[in-house]
C-alpha cells in the first residue's frame, strides 16, 4: 500500500502540528478543531463568534475540494451495503484539514486554501459486503510529547478501516509509520472470537486517543447470527501498536457482571462500541457507549440483564480498569443500543459547577451523570414495562426512566397520534390496528409489533452539540416508528453457527429466506420483519419526523423543538448528521435528504437561513480560525447518504465572510 504523498516533509508543518496537538484541548476556545467531536469530550462546540445572526447570510465560498469517492448501485440487491455515505467530520491540526472519504482514504488539505497536501489509500475491497454502508467517520490525531525534534511519525493520524485495520500515518506526509504494528498496521480481527465470517466485523468510527493509548471499538453485524463476534474494546500503544489492555463488554466467567449472564456469554455476542468514544483527558478516562448483544430482537438464549450491553461504561484509559457503569436498557429486545457519543459537560447546577456526562439515547432519553462517580444528576426510576408473548423469552420486568430531562420524542402512540393529513391515512389506521402495541418497550414477537421510537432513534450517531455558555444541549432526533415481526426458525438451528450470509449474494439470500446455520431461534421476517411504520414511504405518525431538540441542562427541561427542514411545506424529515454550535449562538445542521445546511438560533431553535449544497450533508460542520488569520472559516462536507436517499457527492466546501464584514 503506497501513499500518494505530494508534500515533502516540512519542519514548519511538523512543528505546528506538534504544538497544536500538544496543547490542552477543551471546548475549541482557541479556534481549533482537533477531534471529530470538536474536543476529546465531545459536544461539537466552538467559541468562535465572528459569524453571527446578523451576517451568516453573507457567507461566501472560500474554497472547494472534491475527492471523487462515492458510488451508488441502484439495481444491486444489496444496494445499501454497497453504496456510500459521507459521514466523516474533518479535524484541523495546525494548518491541516484532515478527513476520510467513504472509501476510507485519508486526505490532508491546506486548511486555508483547500489545496491537497497528501492522500493515503488503505485499499479496502469495495466489492465486499459490509454490515452497514461503505463509510468512515474520520480520524484521530496524536503527537509524541517526549519528542524534542520533529521527526517522522512524531505526529500521527490514526485510521480504523472498514476491513478492521488500525493504521498509523505520519501527519506530515501520509506515509505509514512502520514502527507501529506491522509496517504501520494492526490487524484488529486477529484476536476476535468467534469470527465465522470476517465481513461481519468492521470499524466505522475514529479511534480515541488518551495520552499514549489508542482506544478502538468495532462495528458488528448484530442481526446476522446469535453468537456474533466479540464486541470487546481494546487499548493499543500509540507508538508501537502493542495491545495494552482489553475490556470484555460481555464479561468472561468470574469477571464482574458475569452474573447477569446466567447461561454464560457464549450464547450471544456483539455488545460492541461502534460510535465515537469520548474522553476526559485530565482524569484519564474514556466513556464507552456500548451497544446491544446479539441478536437484537430475541434474547431467550441470553437470559439476564446482560451487562455491559446498552451501558455507559467508564474506564481508566491507561489500564482499561472499569471505574463505573450504568445500564440504560436491561436485556435489550429493541436494538436500543447506545449510538450517541457521550458528551462531557460542566453544569451550573445547584451547589456550583459540576462535571457531568450527558448521554442521549435511541429511546429519546438523555441520561446525565456525575462524571467522576456515576451518580445520576436527576433521579432514575425503574418502571414496569410489557412482557413478551414468546414462551422462551424472559424480558426484564422493569427499565430505567430518568425523571429529567423529559423525553425528547414521543414514546407511545395511539390512533390520535396518526397524521391526519397523510394521503393514505385509512391504510395507516388499518395497519396500526393490526400491530401489537402495549406501550413503550413492547417486545417484538411473531405478531407485527410497534417499536416506537424506532431502532434508529430518538438520538443516533449524530450525537449532540453542547453550548456551555447557554447550558444548552442540542440533539438531532428522529420521530419514526418500526413495525417488527419475528419468524421462528427451529430449536435445532441454535446449535449451528456456520453460515456466512455476508459472503456472497446467494448465501445472503439463503439467510434472508431461512435464517439457518446462524444459531438464531427467531429471525426478522424476510418479507418485512423490520420496516418503517409508513405507507408509500410517508411515516404514518404525525410530523415532524426529524427535529433538533434544545435541552436546558441547567434546569433539566426541554427549551425548544425545531423541525429538521428548511421548507415550511416539508415536515421535518429523518436526520442522520451531527450539528455544530458556536459562541455567537448559531447552530449549523444538515442531516436530512435536503441538500442544505440550516442555521438555527440557539435561543429558540428558529431557522435563520439555509445554504444550498451540491449534495446531502451528513458529516458534522466544523469551524476554525488559523493562527495569524482573522477569518472564521466554516467547513461542510456534503457527500450524501445511500441510506437516507440524499444526493450523493464528494465535496468539501469552506465559507468565510467577505473582507469588509470581519
Amino acid at each position: 500500500m503506497k501513499s500518494l504523498a505530494r508534500l515533502r516533509r516540512c519542519p514548519q508543518v511538523a512543528c505546528a502540528v506538534l504544538a497544536m496537538m500538544g496543547a490542552a484541548v477543551s471546548l475549541s476556545a482557541e479556534g481549533t478543531w482537533t477531534h471529530t467531536e470538536g474536543s476529546a469530550g465531545g459536544g461539537r462546540y466552538s467559541a468562535l463568534r465572528q459569524i453571527d445572526r446578523s451576517n451568516v447570510g453573507d457567507l461566501e465560498v472560500l474554497w472547494t475540494y472534491q475527492h471523487g469517492d462515492f458510488q451508488d448501485v441502484p439495481l444491486h440487491p444489496a444496494r445499501t451495503n454497497r453504496g456510500t455515505a459521507f459521514e466523516s467530520t474533518p479535524i484541523v491540526v495546525g494548518r491541516q484539514l484532515i478527513f476520510t472519504t467513504p472509501f476510507n482514504r485519508v486526505i490532508s488539505l491546506d486548511a486555508a486554501t483547500g489545496t491537497e497536501q497528501w492522500a493515503y489509500d488503505p485499499a479496502i475491497d469495495l466489492g465486499d459486503l459490509y454490515a452497514n454502508m461503505i463509510i468512515n467517520r474520520g480520524v484521530a490525531a496524536w503527537s509524541d510529547e517526549t519528542a524534542t525534534v520533529p521527526d517522522a511519525c512524531t505526529a500521527r493520524v490514526f485510521l480504523a478501516t472498514l476491513d478492521a485495520r488500525l493504521i498509523a500515518l505520519d501527519s506530515g506526509t501520509g506515509e505509514p509509520c512502520t514502527g507501529f504494528g506491522e509496517d504501520g498496521t494492526v490487524d484488529l480481527r486477529a484476536d476476535i472470537v468467534p469470527l465465522i465470517d470476517p465481513h461481519e466485523y468492521n470499524m466505522t468510527s475514529p479511534p480515541t486517543v488518551v495520552g499514549d493509548v489508542v482506544v478502538v471499538g468495532s462495528s458488528i453485524a448484530d442481526t446476522v447470527r446469535r453468537q456474533a463476534p466479540s464486541g470487546r474494546v481494546r487499548g493499543y500503544d500509540a507508538r508501537s501498536g502493542e495491545l495494552r489492555w482489553t475490556f470484555h463488554t460481555i464479561p468472561l466467567p468470574g469477571e464482574p457482571g458475569s452474573e447477569s449472564w446466567p447461561s454464560g456469554g457464549d450464547r450471544s455476542g456483539a455488545a460492541n462500541v461502534w460510535t465515537t468514544i469520548t474522553a476526559d483527558l485530565e482524569r484519564g478516562l474514556v466513556f464507552l457507549p456500548v451497544s446491544t448483544p446479539s441478536p437484537d430482537y430475541f434474547g431467550g438464549d441470553r437470559p439476564g440483564d446482560n451487562l455491559f450491553s446498552d451501558s455507559l461504561v467508564v474506564l481508566d484509559a491507561e489500564t482499561g480498569e472499569r471505574r463505573w457503569h450504568f445500564q440504560t436498557v436491561h436485556h435489550d429486545l429493541w436494538d436500543y443500543d447506545l449510538a450517541s457519543p457521550p458528551v462531557l459537560v460542566t453544569l451550573d447546577h445547584a451547589g456550583g459547577p459540576r462535571d457531568a456526562v450527558a448521554l442521549p439515547t435511541k429511546q429519546g432519553f438523555v441520561f446525565v451523570f456525575d462524571r467522576e462517580t456515576g451518580e445520576p444528576i436527576w433521579p432514575i426510576e425503574e418502571r414496569d414495562v410489557p412482557m413478551s408473548p414468546l414462551p422462551e423469552e424472559m424480558p426484564s420486568p422493569t427499565q430505567p426512566f430518568p425523571t429529567a430531562p423529559p423525553a425528547m420524542v414521543p414514546q407511545t402512540m395511539s390512533e390520535a397520534d396518526l397524521w391526519e393529513d397523510h394521503p393514505e391515512r385509512a391504510a395507516c389506521l388499518k395497519q396500526f390496528r393490526q400491530l401489537r402495541n402495549e406501550g413503550f418497550f413492547t417486545p417484538a414477537s411473531t405478531e407485527p409489533t410497534l417499536v416506537y421510537p424506532y431502532s434508529a432513534g430518538g438520538a443516533n450517531w449524530s450525537g449532540a452539540t453542547w453550548d456551555p455558555e447557554r447550558q444548552l444541549l442540542v440533539v438531532p432526533v428522529n420521530n419514526i416508528a418500526h413495525r417488527v415481526t419475528l419468524d421462528r426458525i427451529s430449536d435445532a438451528n441454535v446449535n449451528r453457527n456456520d453460515a456466512r450470509p455476508m459472503s456472497g449474494l446467494v448465501r445472503g439470500l439463503w439467510f434472508i429466506l431461512t435464517g439457518r446455520g446462524t444459531g438464531l431461534r427467531y429471525q426478522l421476517n424476510p418479507l418485512g420483519g423490520r420496516m418503517n411504520f409508513a405507507i408509500d414511504g410517508i411515516p404514518c405518525n404525525r410530523p415532524p419526523w426529524g427535529m433538533l431538540v434544545g435541552i436546558d441542562l441547567r434546569a433539566g427541561e426541554i427549551a425548544w423543538r425545531a423541525p429538521a427542514s428548511s421548507r415550511p411545506d416539508l415536515p421535518g424529515n429523518k436526520v442522520f448528521g451531527p450539528a455544530l454550535s458556536t459562541g455567537s449562538g448559531l447552530i449549523f445542521h444538515g442531516g436530512t435528504p435536503e441538500s442544505v445546511v440550516r442555521v438555527h438560533d440557539a435561543a429558540n431553535g428558529e431557522l435563520i437561513t439555509s445554504i444550498d449544497l451540491p449534495a446531502g450533508l451528513h458529516a458534522g460542520p466544523v469551524t476554525y480560525q488559523l493562527p495569524g488569520d482573522e477569518r472564521q472559516i466554516l467547513v461542510v462536507a456534503p457527500g450524501g447518504h445511500i441510506g437516507v436517499d440524499s444526493e450523493l457527492g464528494d465535496w468539501i466546501i469552506a465559507y468565510a465572510l467577505p473582507d469588509g464584514e470581519r
